[in-house]
């Protein structure tokens, strides 16, 4: 590696001096013809390069890949191959496979470096197995200069085994070079002439290596081993790189040092000096660019040695590695969620089972206590804590994004004031909340679950804005976008709106970060803190919804979010519900002696539906499997609606049992129950007309209206019958 490039002697310029005479310069004249004469007469320079796999494919392709560089690419197929090549001949450069049979690439390797004829050889490693940390580290332990993955990108490895080409031939140049001049000694010639045409060679030879090191985006380096002291030699592309210019590091003992990470100075200190005994170095450590920001660098280094073995100097490389591990930290933050989302959707089924007995029991015991007000005061908060319970499930379902999309007609309003409680929690007591409305409302046509989710969202991220201490205000309100709406900068359809908005007291956005809100991995939080998908995701909710969402923010002036909804079809905002014909929509719809088959594999949910079916006036089958179930129908072809659970064992699951049973019986009607069908194949709707969807836990009330309108009647239907 090059020390101290461009000091010294070899960057005086060669002039002629006083006592230069004609003479003399006919000397040199002749001493140059000598030495084109001499270096006519040796035979031409061969480059070779080894190239070690056990494919013969894969030899083949290399070779193809190697042959514009010019030179020699010699196969072997094994390790001991290889040996036999290296004994007997020199190469430029090894691109050696890290996985094969008998002996490995690290084992090649090691044997080729103990040999004091090969050590000087670059190594590059190739492998498609070998990939994780642990055995690139064995890669550069056992001197390769480079670990490379397959496939290889052919114009990335001829660029980089050119580099060796070139590096080889030059030096091959410079030694013949050098041998011509040791024999033009031999016959008397002027040393001088020797000395000059060294000088000149070994100039052309460093401005090919500066123009190769300038053009990689790496900075090479050489250093002494003593702590504190200026770096030797650093490549011209510091500027590009960290903003500051070679002399720093060339000048300044400490300056390397002193923009160390605090977290992270004794540690690399500690494993350089380690080096010093291993004869290698790779560190990652966090370093202090021009721009006081901290990059993270891949410092690879190798112990260079005197020849007693003593070491005398560091050489190495320094890639910044910062984007790299943001995208693996990014991504580790989605596998985790994925991993949240897999262990909630496990338990979701069992615990939304349970619920539903539960749910179903308590209200079965409340019509049997009611001259009892202490008893139903008792049942009443225990079916209330169930359903939270079941609010609670839902909510980490949507949380871990296992919640399938339904959208509904919601209360955006109630929806606000029934989150308050959750709100106020996550907050903190420090952070006042103000919920605002201006009715008459109308409802929004969303998923119910995504909408608590994205208003959750904006909360926590208002509640870091602000540092634990501010205020946050949540408003809702009607829009009416007319035919020039799209004047305002509201990219909707015309029509009512419910808008939401979401207020904070909080640092606020620099244009630049505003700018980039709702970019997918894009956060300003600290490493850990967030994954910076939360807006994108709210982003992608809304326009799906068929609204748009809007953010104001500046710095120091906190930030509010407008989420404009569609309202449902036929919401008109100036009307208000009839809180009669709401509590004729809440009182159970009963049964007329039709024939319903329940089927669920959990005895007790099984139970609970077949005596609130019995309840409303239903004559009622039951089975535990798909199997049993189409065996009951068989023995009653008369049934009217087959209520299935969809996540079943036994080989058959709910929409395949509605699948075959319409088969069977094309004027069957169908009810799913579901506690987590997620990941089921298939989907619900497609077993044929009538096929509705109930979500455990569910109340009594709940099936009732389900069971009337899968089997194709209307609340005014069923009042009618």
């Amino acid at each position: 590696m090059p020390s101290n490039l461009g000091n010294g002697a070899m960057n005086r310029p060669i002039t002629a001096t006083g006592a230069a005479t004609g003479s003399a310069t006919g000397a040199a004249r002749a001493a140059a013809d000598a030495m084109r004469i001499v270096a006519d007469s040796l035979p031409p320079l061969e480059v070779r390069i080894l190239v070690v796999d056990d494919d013969g494919r894969n030899l083949l392709a290399m070779r193809e890949t190697l042959s514009e560089l010019g030179a020699t690419v010699v196969l072997a197929k094994s390790g001991e191959e290889a040996l036999k090549r290296v004994l007997d001949q020199d190469f430029a450069a090894i691109l050696m496979d890290v996985h094969m049979p008998g002996m490995d690439g690290y084992e090649t390797a090691e044997l080729i470096r103990n040999r004091q004829k090969s050590r000087h050889i670059p190594i590059l490693f190739l492998t498609a197995i070998n990939k994780d940390e642990m055995h690139i580290f064995r890669g550069y332990s056992a001197g390769a200069v480079d670990y490379m993955f397959k496939p290889v990108d052919p114009v990335i490895l001829r660029s980089k085994v050119s580099v060796f080409v070139e590096l080889y031939r030059k030096t091959e140049e410079v030694k013949r070079q050098a041998a011509v001049r040791e024999r033009l000694l031999a016959e008397n010639f002027r040393v001088r002439t020797e000395k000059m045409e060294a000088e000149q060679a070994l100039r052309r030879s460093e401005e090919r290596q500066a123009l190769i090191a300038r053009s990689l985006p790496i900075l090479l380096y050489t250093a002494g081993i003593g702590r504190g002291t200026p770096f030797r030699y650093v490549t011209e592309n510091t500027s590009e790189l960290f903003g500051f210019p070679a002399e720093r590091f060339l000048k300044e003992g400490g300056f390397w040092e002193s923009r160390l990470h605090p977290d992270d100075r004794e540690r690399a200190l500690a494993q350089f000096a380690t080096a010093l005994e291993t004869g290698v170095a790779t560190v990652e450590y966090r370093w202090r660019g021009a721009d006081d920001k901290y990059r993270i660098l891949l410092d690879q280094a190798v112990v260079l040695r005197d020849e007693s073995g003593a070491p005398q100097e560091l050489c190495g490389t320094i890639l910044d590695v910062t984007d790299t591990r943001e995208m693996q930290q990014q991504l580790a933050h989605v596998q985790k969620m994925e991993t949240i989302g897999q262990l909630t959707g496990g338990i979701a089924h069992d615990f939304n089972n349970m619920l539903t007995v539960v749910i179903g029991s308590l209200e079965r015991l409340a019509r049997m206590v009611p001259d009892d007000p202490k008893a139903a005061r008792r049942v009443d908060m225990a079916l209330q804590a169930a359903l939270r319970c079941s609010d609670l499930t839902r909510r980490l379902l949507a949380f871990a994004r296992r919640q399938q999309l339904h959208p509904e007609s919601v209360d955006m309003d109630a929806l606000v004031r029934n989150m308050g409680e959750l709100m106020e929690r996550t907050l903190g007591p420090n952070i006042q909340v103000v919920i605002e409305t201006a009715p008459p409302q109308c409802p929004a046509l969303v998923d119910r679950t995504q909408a608590e989710s994205a208003l959750l969202n904006l909360v926590i991220n208002a509640r870091d804005a602000m540092a634990g201490n501010g205020r946050l205000s949540i408003a809702t309100t009607t829009v009416t976008v007319g035919e020039d709406g799209n004047d305002a900068g509201l990219d909707l359809h015309p029509g009512h709106y419910v808008r939401l908005t979401v207020s904070d007291t909080g640092c606020g956005m620099p244009p630049d970060v505003l700018e980039r809100a709702f970019e997918p991995f894009f956060t300003t939080k600290d490493v850990g803190k967030g994954t910076g998908l939360g807006l994108s995701m709210i982003h992608g909710f809304v326009k799906q919804s068929g609204g748009v969402i809007k953010v104001e923010s500046a710095p120091d002036c906190g930030t509010t979010f407008h989420l404009y909804l569609p309202c449902a079809p036929d919401a008109d905002p100036q009307s208000s519900r009839d809180p009669d014909a709401a509590e004729a929509d809440a009182a159970p719809m009963p049964g007329h002696g039709e024939m319903v088959l329940v089927v669920d594999d959990d005895h007790d949910v099984r139970h609970v539906a077949v005596l609130t079916l019995q309840e409303l006036g239903y004559n009622v089958l039951e089975a535990e499997n798909g199997p049993t179930a189409l065996t009951v129908l068989a023995g009653n072809p008369r049934v009217d609606l087959l209520f299935t659970d969809i996540v079943m064992p036994g080989g058959m699951n709910g929409l395949e049992l509605a699948n075959e049973a319409q088969r069977r019986y094309p004027d069957l009607k169908v009810l799913y129950a579901s506690g987590y069908a997620h990941g089921v194949a298939g989907g619900v709707g497609t077993a044929g007309p009538g096929a509705e969807i109930l979500i455990k836990p569910y109340r009594d009330r709940d099936l009732a209206r389900a069971v009337r309108v899968a089997l194709g009647a209307t609340p005014a239907c069923a009042e009618a019958k």
